[in-house]
């Protein structure tokens, strides 16, 4: 599945457009296992930053920046891409000083 992030579909001048990829992966070849330990994984591209949201179990989710894995999950996808989103935004300011 591709598309931009969930908005209401207008152009709006100044904002980043956003782009998403979702999979999902399994870890082992035995199919029972395989039902149990499919983590749900989306990727997106913010501006120049790719940020991976992973579920690491229900109502748990982390956010990675560039591979780099934020110290804490959050309790929805949401949030984490948010806090992906304000992360990949800090990096940005950094390098402009």
């Amino acid at each position: 599945m591709c598309g931009r992030a969930p908005d209401d579909g207008r152009e709006r001048r100044g904002e980043t457009r956003y782009d998403v990829t979702v999979s999902s992966h399994r870890q082992t070849n035995d199919a029972g296992a395989a039902k149990s330990s499919v983590p749900v994984v989306s990727t997106f591209q913010i501006g120049a930053h790719v940020l991976r949201l992973s579920k690491v179990m229900e109502g748990r989710w982390t956010v990675a920046v560039d591979e780099g894995a934020l110290p804490t999950s959050y309790r929805t996808q949401a949030d984490a891409w948010e806090a992906g989103v304000r992360e990949a935004d800090r990096v940005d300011r950094l390098a402009v000083r």
